[in-house]
């Protein structure tokens, strides 16, 4: 039986985690993407020095998406890709010819809410977010998972996937304001 391919435009929510805010004292530790039907992949850093092999990994991934959507990406995970690309003089293309779509933008430029970051607009949304472990925490985490901590590795990974299935469902949940406001963008 043959499997038939989607129709329209690919599209993948982003997420990473670092070490850092900043890519030039920081490290990738890892990053997810997920689909728009739910389907998580996490690629992950075990080691500092697998971060150009795991980032290559990932740049070769995203090349299949029409569209990326993040949370912050346009200020954090695009640029720190960026960088953490051009210092591992890895091909910056897959990042630069995808259509980013930044959540956080939106919700900033068109709603009017107290706070924007995701929890809050999660929560104004009627979106379950889970703060049990933050991206405050991933550094802390990262020590402990080179050193072989399993269960820190297991910590970092749930909350890159809590954080893009929150994404996901703020993004299905706001995806008629997405469409009026992008009538350029085929979703």
């Amino acid at each position: 039986m043959q499997k038939h391919k989607k129709s329209g435009p690919s599209i993948c929510f982003l997420d990473i985690e670092a070490t850092s805010l900043e890519a030039d004292v920081g490290t990738m530790v890892g990053a997810g993407i997920m689909e728009d039907d739910g389907k998580f992949r996490y690629i992950s850093v075990n080691r500092p020095e697998l971060e150009k092999d795991k980032l290559d990994e990932l740049l070769e991934k995203l090349e299949k998406y029409h569209i990326v959507v993040t949370w912050n990406g346009k200020s954090f995970d695009i640029p720190f890709l960026i960088s953490r690309t051009v210092k591992h003089n890895l091909k910056v293309e897959p990042l630069l010819s995808i259509y980013h779509l930044d959540m956080a933008e939106l919700v900033r430029n068109n709603l009017k809410l107290s706070r924007t970051d995701l929890f809050h607009v999660s929560k104004f949304l009627g979106i379950k977010k889970d703060v049990t472990t933050l991206g405050q925490d991933v550094p802390a985490l990262y020590v402990k998972a080179i050193k072989g901590d399993r269960a820190a590795v297991r910590l970092i990974k749930s909350h890159c996937k809590d954080d893009l299935n929150v994404l996901r469902l703020i993004f299905l949940k706001l995806k008629p304001l997405v469409k009026a406001l992008k009538p350029e963008l085929p979703i």
